[in-house]
């Protein structure tokens, strides 16, 4: 009996103890999450600030190559007509990933006049109605 009060007594002061973890977030008293960034911000020494501030800005910024090629790719996309927006938005929903990555390289190296090709290519393959046979 004594051993069974005594586990019980376990179980009970266990259970207060994981529920009470972490309560202090709630505790009117504790310091807020701004306070605790902050110290953490001034524990820092200078060049480390300015690591995590360099690395922030670079995940932030694009490689000013991606950057350009990214925009001409816009220009050329923006020029097209709407209905031809309209066939690549779709056309590109139904692509694979592999076969994304395929088409901008195809497009990236193609001349001017060999896109539109490449474009139609692409559309035929994948908005023409599927044929099913009964």
């Amino acid at each position: 009996m004594a051993a069974r009060k005594l586990a019980i007594a376990f179980c009970a002061f266990g259970f207060l103890q994981t529920s009470f973890a972490g309560f202090e977030r709630f505790w009117i008293f504790s310091k807020d999450a701004d306070t605790q960034v902050n110290e953490t911000w001034d524990s820092l020494s200078d060049t480390e600030q300015a690591a995590l501030i360099k690395r922030y800005q670079s995940l932030k910024e694009i490689p000013a190559e991606q950057s350009v090629s990214l925009q001409q790719r816009m220009d050329w996309f923006n020029q097209l007509p709407e209905t031809e927006k309209q066939k690549m938005r779709e056309t590109w929903q139904k692509m694979s990933s592999q076969e994304r990555r395929e088409l901008a390289s195809r497009l990236q190296k193609a001349s001017p006049d060999e896109r539109s090709a490449i474009r139609e290519e692409y559309i035929n393959k994948y908005l023409t109605p599927e044929v099913t046979h009964h």
